[in-house]
C-alpha cells in the first residue's frame, strides 16, 4: 500500500488534514512530504500505527495529543494529557506582555514576569525565547517565573523550556496560583519592582464546559478548563492573593493580562473593582472580534 491508497482508505472517515498530519507523524516526515510523495509505499507496521491513531482521532482525541506536539507562537511545544492544547488566541498574552515590556522605560532587570497556571509553559517560554533574541540585557531567573498546581504539567513546562534553550532563565514553582511565588525562599526579585502577570487560568462556566466539543471535554484536563462562579473563581482567587501580596511587597506597578471568555467582560470588571478599587481595566478582542484578554493595571 502507498500513501495515496491509505488516504483513499480513510476517505470520509476522518478529516483529510488530520489524516495527513497523522501519516506524516507516523512516517517521521512532514505533511509536505506526504503531499508530494503520495506514491511512496508504507510498511505494514507503519500502516498499523496509522490505523491506531486514526481510530483514536475518530473517537475525538485531539491531534496534538496523538502527535504529542502543537505549534504556538511559531514554536513547537510538547503537549500531553496533563496540559491544555495551546490555542492561537492565547498568543495574545505573549504579544501583550512583550508590548508592555517594550514600553517600559527602564531595563528589563526591573521587571518580574510571572506565568500563573503555566500548563505546557508555552506562554512564558515564548516570552523568554523572544526576549532572548531581541533584548540586549542579561535575562535571569530573577525575571521569569512560572507556577502550576500540577506537578505533571510543570514537568512538561520544564521540558518545553529546555527544548527551546531557556530552562535556565525560568524558575518553575509548584503551588496554587501566586502562593509559591511569594514564599520568602522562592521570591528572588529585589523590591521595588514592576510585575507582569500573564494567566490563562480555567475560565469556562459549567454551562460552557458542558457544551464544549468532545475533544475538549473528554480529553483535556477539566481542572485546566472549568471554574466555579460563572468561570471566575480562579481569577477571583488570583486577584485576592495579589492584593495581599501587593500590600506586603514593594511593587510599584503590576500589569495583569488574563485570558477570558467573551461574556465575562462585565462581571469580571465588577469583581476587579471590588478587589482593586483604583485599578485601571481594559479589554482586548481576538481575531474573531470577541473579548479575549483583560488587562489590569495596579499602582
Amino acid at each position: 500500500m502507498n500513501i495515496a491508497q491509505l488516504i483513499q482508505k480513510y476517505k470520509g472517515k476522518i478529516d483529510r488534514l488530520d489524516l495527513e498530519i497523522l501519516i506524516a507523524h507516523s512516517l517521521g516526515k512532514t505533511r509536505e512530504f506526504v503531499l508530494i510523495h503520495a506514491e511512496n509505499s508504507i510498511t505494514s507496521n507503519q500502516s498499523a500505527a496509522i490505523n491506531k491513531l486514526v481510530k483514536r482521532r475518530i473517537k475525538g482525541e485531539p491531534i496534538a495529543y496523538l502527535t504529542g506536539h502543537k505549534e504556538f507562537y511559531g514554536l513547537d511545544f510538547i503537549v500531553n494529557k496533563h496540559t491544555l492544547v495551546p490555542r492561537p488566541e492565547t498568543e495574545m498574552l505573549v504579544e501583550l506582555a512583550l508590548s508592555e515590556i517594550s514600553n517600559f522605560k527602564f531595563q528589563i532587570s526591573n521587571y518580574c514576569i510571572v506565568d500563573v497556571g503555566t500548563g505546557s509553559g508555552c506562554i512564558i517560554t515564548s516570552i523568554v525565547k523572544t526576549l532572548q533574541q531581541t533584548v540586549n540585557h542579561k535575562l535571569t531567573t530573577r525575571n521569569f517565573y512560572a507556577t502550576d498546581i500540577s506537578k505533571e504539567a510543570l514537568k512538561t513546562a520544564k521540558s518545553n523550556a529546555k527544548l527551546h534553550g531557556v530552562e535556565k532563565k525560568i524558575k518553575f514553582l509548584h503551588g496554587n496560583l501566586l502562593a509559591p511565588l511569594f514564599d520568602a525562599s522562592c521570591f528572588m526579585f529585589h523590591a521595588p519592582c514592576s510585575m507582569i502577570i500573564v494567566a490563562n487560568l480555567p475560565y469556562l462556566s459549567a454551562e460552557i464546559y458542558q457544551s464544549a466539543p468532545i475533544d475538549v471535554k473528554k480529553y483535556e484536563p477539566k481542572s485546566a478548563l472549568y471554574s466555579a462562579e460563572a468561570g471566575l473563581a480562579h481569577y477571583c482567587e488570583l486577584l485576592t492573593q495579589l492584593k495581599t501580596s501587593h500590600q506586603s511587597f514593594s511593587m510599584f506597578h503590576v500589569s495583569c493580562f488574563l485570558e477570558i471568555s467573551p461574556e465575562q467582560k462585565i462581571p469580571l470588571t465588577k469583581m476587579i473593582k471590588n478587589i482593586f478599587t483604583a485599578a485601571e481595566i481594559s479589554f482586548e478582542k481576538d481575531l474573531a472580534k470577541k473579548w479575549r484578554v483583560c488587562k489590569i493595571e495596579i499602582c
